[in-house]
């Protein structure tokens, strides 16, 4: 089954699935997008994709509002 037919499989299932179950392929998958993120954070550090502190801070001084 490819990828594809895997999600409509899923998709078209899912309202059968009883909620204990559901609860557990929630946390699951918040669990794998969790570790994704940090997976790719600490590839923008090896790779050196990172902001100063400074650049950070002129940034949000810019989102600030002006009265």
């Amino acid at each position: 089954m490819n990828l594809v037919e895997k999600r409509d499989f899923i998709h078209r299932h899912l309202h059968q699935v009883e909620e204990p179950v559901l609860n557990d392929i929630y946390a699951r998958m918040i669990s794998l997008f969790n570790e994704a993120l940090i997976e790719e954070s600490e590839e923008d550090i090896t790779n050196g994709n990172l902001i100063t502190h400074e650049s950070l801070k002129q940034e949000i001084s810019n989102w600030k509002t002006t009265k």
